[in-house]
């Protein structure tokens, strides 16, 4: 037994408690097993009717650093044990636990170091939540902590209101006794109001990253904490009640100006929280949960309001007008920008609002105007469409679904349409199985279904029955379609689910025309509720599915995993070679066939963009070749990417002993980047290095990166060795480069094959390239096209941040004849933000660049090397650079002054663009002496004859 010691303690943490007899232990030995040992642990009972007192009595017996105090009768919630302990602790600092939750290890010990280092009145940090059923651990608000800091009072960060807990924070005791905060009692949600005053009075607080406190979510409802059981009616009003207390802070503390702030927080955190549950709701609760907000709501600053998402603020008002089972729909996907109504109704013609019927004052017309969703002007890719699951029926063996897609734009109306549910992650499909889907009227809400009787053409494809297509409207539609229904059966012993998998598995619906796709989740009707499944095959994998919002499935393992059909022979090996094909075996494979096997002279070997596509200046050399049927056998390298090919290219996948073979014994290489560091060139074959652009940014050994590593410069400069020929497209890339990159061998002047077409761009075939893009994106006749191709930033590859461009805010100020095409860089992403996608298109996966710059009537970039390749079709460029000066001094830096030479202007905010935008005419004749240098600078060699003068230079074989 540890002695209670002499001294007085660092910190002391109160441990509130009521008939948790079971996890009290667990609570306060993680406090005793503390690294700060120093300290002491208060249990406070507010009057338990369990086991308590006998269980708090040996954990004082245990460990002299505990004491007990007991309420002579319950309080009704947190606040009253909390300020008794409070009265009862001895140290300068303090904690609060609850008793179904834990302390980290070192968080008394960090927090009062953090503490006595910067004389904060408290230091609060992460709270990790943690599921009980499954294990998963997620961070609470992690924004609010990502940084370790000092603040000076609430007004320097307003966002921190979000972090309304007490137990995360450790406490200065002067700072309490000074202010005279108390928790305010006989209330719940006591920790809103306490830490709204708690923000209000401190003048100086500290943040830092690390967990401080373990968030305990238990396994069974009955269990969980008070706060939690949102279900009931009374928990709104005692929730309604913390904010209305929290008002009177701000007034008491003349903080009214944090009102907005604290307005917004509640209404994106605590009401959102109820909001989110309405699906689980039935109508006459959501009346009288409407009862208690909606007074409460409208007193609430506007400012607050307008900074909700379009979703929620579709939700409040529809709640608001006492439209429940609309208001339940809406909460289906409150956690998108946008909520995509079922069904809308127009009002004059013009305006467009959510639901089945026309709001019922001024604010709701506001607040349910859906016109600028643009329902009926999406493409296929970007249709707001909603798929919902109706029905669930389960056995052992199988699971089928109703499903019910809405379409409330019609985009779906003439088209031929096949329909797949994806199950799986974000990295993994499990299974991708064919929907049967047919359109249906529904009458009204509530009322008959029926099979839409005429107007109909069904399409289906003889070759593969199952794969059912979407019967295509003909003619005037009936009135009241756009509703599709659709069934589909999950056979589980044939899915391949992860061993002892706890992570649910996303539910997606993807329709199909031709190559174009849309692919939103599937969502679980409100009102749907099921449990797992019985197990499946031999007893060992229960499937569960889940009515979360959207809808997923999970699969646990009983035991073992079950047994599994043996691989044949082909199979073992094909694993064992995926196995084996590491970067150093491949090096070795290709050092055993370079010593043993003789250089196949007709045998080239192209890669383009590291495998990623059919594209760049080697495809265009590899055309020049097939044109002149020279006999030479060519092989492209893929990146698990074949589709992105030609179907009579011979592929070959990168990173397999196949593709170090080829390598090996191909006497030509033709590349646009570098081939594989691991593959040192044989002495008879010859590698013709065509790069993939004219030089802007920093390259080669004068990059940052080789600057800052020398081992990655040495290995650069060894697969730069291996170089026969260098493709330069102008006098600058031997400086920029060349030099740049510690080349020494020979240079080809022949400019670049990639802008062949694009010189000849008024040519038929060329033009039927820029028809058929326009109408693979779906853009109206009569458009004009933005191109937008930003380059990566390289400290934040694939983090999206490349494309800087506000495209909602270009939105507001762009005429109406513009479609934007977003052409992200391979190292980075993109995906088109709802709605807009009636005027921006995600061009990234499309295969050929060209043939975009094609279709375009405007480049929008900033440090891309497209902007030489674009200048060959003498259209206007316009520059998006609102990080120029960090990216040219700090980040990867230039070789030019941009602003000097730049075809066009330099833009700094979407109004800018927009403008300019709107003054092209002006901007080409005020740029057209520029563009005409810039032309003759780094275009000069680009006359639409490159491809033929590298072939020339490079395959003796081919020369005409």
């Amino acid at each position: 037994m540890t002695t209670q010691p002499h001294t007085i303690p660092d910190v002391s943490v109160i441990v509130i408690t009521f008939d948790d007899a079971a996890r009290l232990p667990r609570a306060v030995r993680s406090v005793l097993s503390q690294t700060l040992k120093n300290l002491e642990v208060i249990i406070v009972d507010d009057c338990s009717g369990d086991d308590t007192p006998a269980v708090a009595k040996a954990l004082t017996e245990e460990d002299g650093r505990v004491r007990y105090v007991r309420l002579p009768a319950n309080s009704g919630g947190c606040g009253a044990p909390r300020n008794a302990g409070m009265d009862a602790s001895r140290a300068p600092f303090l904690m609060f636990l609850d008793s179904d939750d834990e302390l980290p290890r070192h968080a008394c010990k960090s927090l009062l170091l953090e503490a006595e280092a910067t004389g904060a009145d408290f230091v609060m940090g992460t709270v990790e939540r943690v599921d009980e059923a499954t294990g998963a651990i997620t961070l609470w608000y992690p924004q609010l902590f990502a940084e370790r800091r000092v603040v000076d009072g609430i007004r320097a960060e307003p966002e921190l209101l979000f972090n309304c807990l007490a137990t995360n924070k450790l406490y200065r005791r002067t700072f309490l006794d000074g202010t005279g905060i108390r928790f305010p009692e006989e209330i719940h949600h006591e920790d809103i109001v306490w830490s709204t005053e708690l923000f209000c009075r401190s003048k100086l607080f500290a943040i830092v990253p690390w967990p401080v406190y373990r968030w305990l979510l238990a396994a069974t409802p009955a269990t969980r904490s008070i706060s939690s059981r949102r279900h009931e009616l009374e928990n709104v009003r005692q929730r309604v009640t913390a904010a209305v207390l929290s008002d009177h802070v701000l007034a008491s503390t003349h903080s009214l100006d944090l009102k907005e702030d604290k307005d917004f927080r509640f209404l994106s955190h605590d009401l959102r929280l109820y909001l989110g549950d309405l699906p689980q709701r039935d109508p006459a609760w959501i009346s009288e949960f409407a009862d208690i907000v909606i007074p409460y709501v409208d007193t609430l600053d506007p400012a607050a309001i307008e900074r909700l998402t379009r979703a929620e603020r579709v939700c409040i008002q529809l709640v608001r007008e006492r439209r429940g089972a609309e208001a339940a729909l809406a909460a289906v996907e409150l956690g998108g920008r946008h909520s995509v109504p079922p069904r809308a109704v127009t009002a004059d013609g013009e305006r467009v609002f959510w639901g089945t019927t026309l709001p019922r004052s001024e604010q709701g017309r506001s607040e349910l105007d859906v016109t600028e969703l643009r329902l009926a002007e999406q493409p296929l890719s970007g249709a707001l469409l909603r798929h919902e699951l109706v029905e669930l029926q389960a056995s052992r063996d199988e699971i089928r679904l109703r499903l019910r897609t809405y379409d409330p734009g019609r985009v779906l109306d003439g088209r031929t349409l096949t329909a797949w549910l994806r199950i799986g992650g974000r990295k993994r499909t499990i299974a991708s199985i064919p929907v049967q889907m047919t359109p249906v009227v529904i009458e009204s809400p509530g009322e008959r279904e029926k099979q839409v009787p005429r107007g109909l053409e069904g399409q289906w494809d003889p070759e593969e029955p199952e794969r059912t297509m979407i019967p295509r409207m003909t003619g005037a539609p009936p009135e009241g379609t756009g509703i599709l229904e659709g069934a589909v059966s999950i056979f589980l012993p044939d899915l391949e689910w992860p061993d002892n998998a706890v992570r649910p598995q996303a539910v997606m619906i993807s329709l199909h025309e031709g190559e174009r796709r849309n692919l939103r989740p599937l969502l679980a009707a409100p009102g749907l509720s099921f449990t797992s499944l019985g197990a499946v095959g031999s007893g060992r994998l229960v499937l569960e599915a889940s009515a979360d919002i959207p809808f997923r499935l999970t699969a646990r393992r009983l035991g073992p995993a079950s047994r599994r059909r043996l691989p044949n022979v082909a199979e073992l090996w094909r694993t064992l070679l995926s196995d084996l094909a590491t970067p150093r075996n491949l090096g070795r494979f290709y050092r055993l066939v370079s010593a043993t096997v003789p250089v196949n002279r007709r045998l080239v070997l192209f890669e383009s963009a590291e495998g990623t596509g059919y594209t760049g200046n080697p495809r265009y050399v590899h055309e020049e070749l097939q044109r002149r049927a020279t006999g030479l056998r060519a092989v492209w390298s893929h990146a698990d990417v074949p589709e992105r090919f030609p179907e009579d290219v011979d592929l070959v996948r990168r990173g397999t002993f196949r593709y170090a073979w080829t390598l090996a014994r191909a006497g030509y290489w033709v590349d646009s980047h570098n081939l594989p560091y691991c593959y040192r060139k044989r002495g008879s074959t010859r590698y013709l290095q065509t790069w993939h652009g004219q030089v802007l940014k920093k390259m080669g050994l004068d990059e940052p990166r080789h600057r800052a590593q020398p081992a990655l410069a040495k290995k650069y400069a060894e697969a730069v060795a291996r170089w026969d020929t260098l493709l330069t497209p102008g006098p600058d890339f031997r400086r920029d480069f060349a030099e740049a990159s510690g080349f020494r061998g020979e240079l080809l002047h022949a400019g670049y094959p990639r802008t062949d077409v694009l010189v000849r761009h008024m040519e038929p075939a060329q033009r039927e390239r820029a028809r058929r893009v326009r109408e693979f994106f779906e853009i109206p006749a009569g458009k004009h096209v933005i191109l937008y191709a930003p380059t990566y930033r390289d400290s934040r590859r694939f983090s999206g941040d490349s494309i800087r461009l506000d495209l909602p805010a270009l939105a507001g100020t762009l005429p109406p004849d513009w479609v934007i095409l977003v052409r992200a860089h391979q190292y980075d992403r993109f995906s088109v933000p709802d709605p807009l996608g009636w005027l921006v298109r995600d061009a990234s996966a499309f295969p050929e660049v060209n043939d975009l710059m094609l279709a375009s009537d405007v480049l929008v970039t900033d440090y891309s090397s497209i902007m030489f390749d674009y200048a060959c079709l003498g259209r206007p460029i316009l520059y998006y650079v609102d990080d120029y000066e960090r990216y040219a001094s700090t980040q990867r830096g230039v070789c030019f002054d941009l602003a000097e030479v730049a075809p066009g202007p330099l833009l700094r905010d979407p109004g800018e663009l927009a403008v300019a935008l709107d003054g092209l005419t002006e901007i080409t004749e005020r740029y057209g002496r520029r563009y005409a240098e810039f032309r003759d600078r780094w275009c000069g060699l680009d006359d639409g004859q490159a491809s033929g003068r590298v072939v020339d230079a490079f395959f003796p074989e081919a020369v005409r």
